[in-house]
């Protein structure tokens, strides 16, 4: 890769996402953080005392994808289901703030917000908390949520499905989300976490990561390159997708296209991990912009590689914006 020329690239493509419009259709969260020090054991267990000094509260799963495509400065819509509830309501004021379309987003009284807890002494995660649902939700929410999605479609460059088991995506939907775009000429990208990718039949692109590849898979394992140019084309015929980028930690990443003769790999740019939580998202949001911006896949791929790099190296969900992602790619 000559880096001057795609360095030269990439700044014209981040000109460009201003203009881009972003729709993100999942499973949204709430990461609660509690922050602290460890200073003793408790007497009552052999479990570390944690003092709270602070604790904060950010956009997990779709919402942190959307937090990713506008901290790139795009334009986005986030739709999914939350509940009735005070991390629901929460979810709302961070979005309002962020300025994170709320229209296709529906309430459902019948389950709770998807809220994860975690409790974070000295940089390290001490334990963490979940309270979730994730059964099918009614057919009322559904189709709701439905409606609201093929409404959003026409106004959009491209469509992000995130996907983390939590109910708010049905086939019918993601069904609904391929013909509306193809009709429309919007790419469908997704962050799978379903052994069966065929149930994201369609797609333009799917970012698995190593072990979510190998699971698609049947298990079968991919340690090398050999292994996942074979695994990436599998995944291709599997999901009907156009590419397959697959996200292999401390490795960097692997594109691989419908078509070619061979993939494209990507070193990874991190000087220093701390924590991996959320980068999925950031890879995804960054792929999307710079393709809603008309990069290429592989420039697209390289941007998110630049971008995760920047964002393993924080502590915590971080999103990636469009002034780190500047200062990166000029190697500050």
């Amino acid at each position: 890769m000559n880096e001057a020329g795609f360095s030269a690239r990439a700044f014209g493509f981040l000109g460009k996402f201003p203009s881009v419009r972003i729709l993100v259709v999942g499973d949204i969260m709430l990461d609660e953080y509690i922050w602290g020090e460890v200073k003793r054991i408790s007497p009552e267990a052999p479990v570390p005392v944690v003092a709270v000094t602070k604790d904060t509260r950010a956009l997990g799963g779709a919402g942190n994808v959307a937090v990713n495509v506008a901290g790139l400065k795009a334009k986005v819509e986030l739709a999914g289901l939350i509940g009735a509830d005070s991390s629901g309501r929460e979810i709302l004021r961070i979005l309002a703030k962020r300025r994170i379309g709320t229209s296709g987003i529906v309430q459902d009284r019948n389950r709770p917000t998807t809220t994860k807890t975690r409790v974070i002494a000295h940089h390290q995660q001490v334990v963490r908390v979940d309270r979730e649902m994730d059964d099918v939700p009614d057919g009322r929410a559904q189709d709701a949520l439905r409606a609201r999605v093929r409404k959003a479609i026409g106004n959009v460059d491209g469509v992000v499905i995130s996907d983390y088991l939590k109910g708010a995506l049905s086939r019918e939907l993601v069904n609904d989300i391929v013909i509306a775009a193809g009709r429309s000429g919007a790419f469908v990208a997704v962050d799978p976490k379903r052994t069966d990718v065929s149930f994201y039949r369609g797609c333009t692109l799917i970012t698995p990561n190593r072990h979510e590849a190998e699971a698609a898979l049947g298990g079968r394992r991919l340690p090398g390159d050999m292994e996942i140019w074979e695994g990436g084309k599998a995944l291709i015929r599997k999901s009907g997708a156009k590419a397959v980028l697959i996200t292999r930690g401390e490795e960097g990443m692997s594109l691989i296209e419908r078509g070619r003769k061979a993939f494209f790999h990507i070193p990874a740019k991190a000087r220093q991990v701390f924590d991996v939580t959320g980068a999925g998202d950031t890879v995804i949001g960054t792929v999307a912009v710079a393709m809603g911006a008309g990069a290429p896949l592989r420039d697209a791929a390289l941007l998110a590689n630049v971008a995760a790099g920047v964002v393993v190296g924080e502590v915590g969900t971080v999103p990636i914006t469009m002034e780190k992602l500047s200062k990166a790619l000029r190697g500050e």
